[in-house]
Parts: C-alpha cells; structure tokens; sequence
C-alpha cells in the first residue's frame, strides 16, 4: 500500500511537464462544456414507514447538490435514502431521512467551512468529494488535512459513524478528452487512495467503493454528472457496504 501511494505520486511529478501540455485543452473544455444547474425542491427527504427513524446528513460537491437532475427527488442523496431504507427490511421500508447540503463546484476546505456550521445532528454521514479537489489539483497533504477535519467536525457533532464514498474515475467521463482525461484520471487516484487509506486507519470511518463504469447512458447531457438512471444505479451499488456497517443502529 505505501508503495503504491509513492508510485502513483512519482508517476505524477514525472507526468507534470507533459501535463503543462494539456492546459489549452482543460480551457477550452472549461468554456465549451454544458453547464447545468443544481437540482431544485427540498434539501430534506424521508422514505419508509416503519420502525425507528434513521437518519443521515450527505455532504459533498455537484453530485450532491443534484447537477443533472432537475429535483433533489431524483438526485443521488434521495436515491440512497430510498435504496437504504428499502434495503434494511424488503418487507416493510425503514423509515429514513436525509439532509441534503450540497454546492456545485466546491473544494473540501470550503465544505468544511459548511460542516462548522451545520446544526444538525444524525445517526451518520455520508461525505461526496474529490472532482473539484481533482480539477482545483489540491496538494496531498491539504487533502488528507480536509479529511481528518471532517471527521473532527462531525465527531464533536456526535456523528461517529461516517462514510466517504469514492473519489470518481474521471478518466471515463464522456466530456473530458484524451489525454486531459489520463492526468485527471490519474489525479483522481492519487486522492482515491490517500482517502481508502485514511478510512481504513481510522475507527468508525468508513469508505465506500463502487465499480461502476461511467457510461453515456448514466450520464445526463454535460458528460460530467450522473443522470437520473446514474445515480439510482450508483446508490443501489454502495447501499450494501453501508447497511453492513449499521446494522447495530438499526437492530
């Protein structure tokens, strides 16, 4: 494991000249690419109608905040609400409720700066970043401070239990061209696997992988975000690694 992690930043600093290279191509994808707002309706979604409330805050970038969608109801935080509580019991849903706070094109110092300042409190939490961090090229070492800040924040709010879903492959997303799409994959796994490792080394941190692959058909019209097909696949994927780690809550 930590010869992975120094081989993949090697494999960075030797790549970076070659990278100054694919600068024109990230500016003008950055003026060219399809801009979709954020979802509206409701940052607050509750399914299910038995037994004891479960309840979770989901907090992370554009994925979050429902870019590619038009309303919360069919964005990703809603689908995992949905699959969680459908997944706990098939015969009769869990009631479980989800707050929503989610921003398009934020950076895991300024979601921080949200979570400071957030009120609520919940059984756990779930954490969504790492494509901005990504494209922003935010330094290892800030990344990995943003993480344990996170986890702080939340613990000193009484969430002990907290999962970082994975950072996304972006070396398969429809809009970005090789070989732009190579360095940002690339970038991608760097802070993937700092993430996974930090998780694993941390008590009652949990990270949630998926392999899905990133298909035109998931994908709504700007090539970057889930579509609504996308991220009911997606939280489908990741609803049994998180019910195996609640299962104390919910019993």
């Amino acid at each position: 494991m930590v010869l992975t992690r120094y081989l993949l930043q090697l494999s960075w600093y030797l790549l970076t000249p070659v990278f100054l290279l694919c600068i024109p191509q990230a500016l003008y994808v950055k003026r060219t690419a399809v801009r979709l707002p954020e979802a509206k309706g409701q940052k607050t979604e509750n399914f299910g109608s038995h037994g004891k409330h479960l309840t979770f805050l989901h907090f992370g970038e554009s994925t979050v905040a429902g870019v590619g969608v038009k309303t919360f109801k069919q964005g990703f935080s809603a689908q995992l609400c949905q699959t969680l509580s459908v997944g706990i019991s098939q015969s009769s849903p869990q009631r479980v409720k989800c707050s929503i706070t989610g921003q398009n094109g934020i950076r895991f110092q300024a979601l921080n700066d949200l979570i400071a300042q957030h009120n609520e409190t919940a059984d756990f939490a779930i954490i969504t970043m790492g494509v901005n961090d990504t494209t922003g090229l935010t330094a290892v070492k800030y990344w990995q401070e943003e993480i344990y800040r996170s986890i702080e924040l939340l613990n000193k709010k009484g969430i002990t239990q907290i999962f970082f879903t994975q950072v996304p492959p972006m070396v398969q997303f429809p809009a970005l061209p090789a070989p732009l799409k190579y360095f940002l994959g690339l970038r991608a796994h760097i802070l993937n696997t700092e993430l996974r490792r930090i998780c694993k080394q941390t008590h009652d941190c949990t990270y949630v992988g998926s392999k899905l692959l990133v298909e035109k058909e998931m994908m709504a019209e700007d090539g970057y975000h889930p579509s609504e097909k996308g991220y009911h696949a997606w939280a489908e994927q990741i609803t049994p690694q998180i019910l195996r780690h609640l299962r104390r809550k919910i019993d």
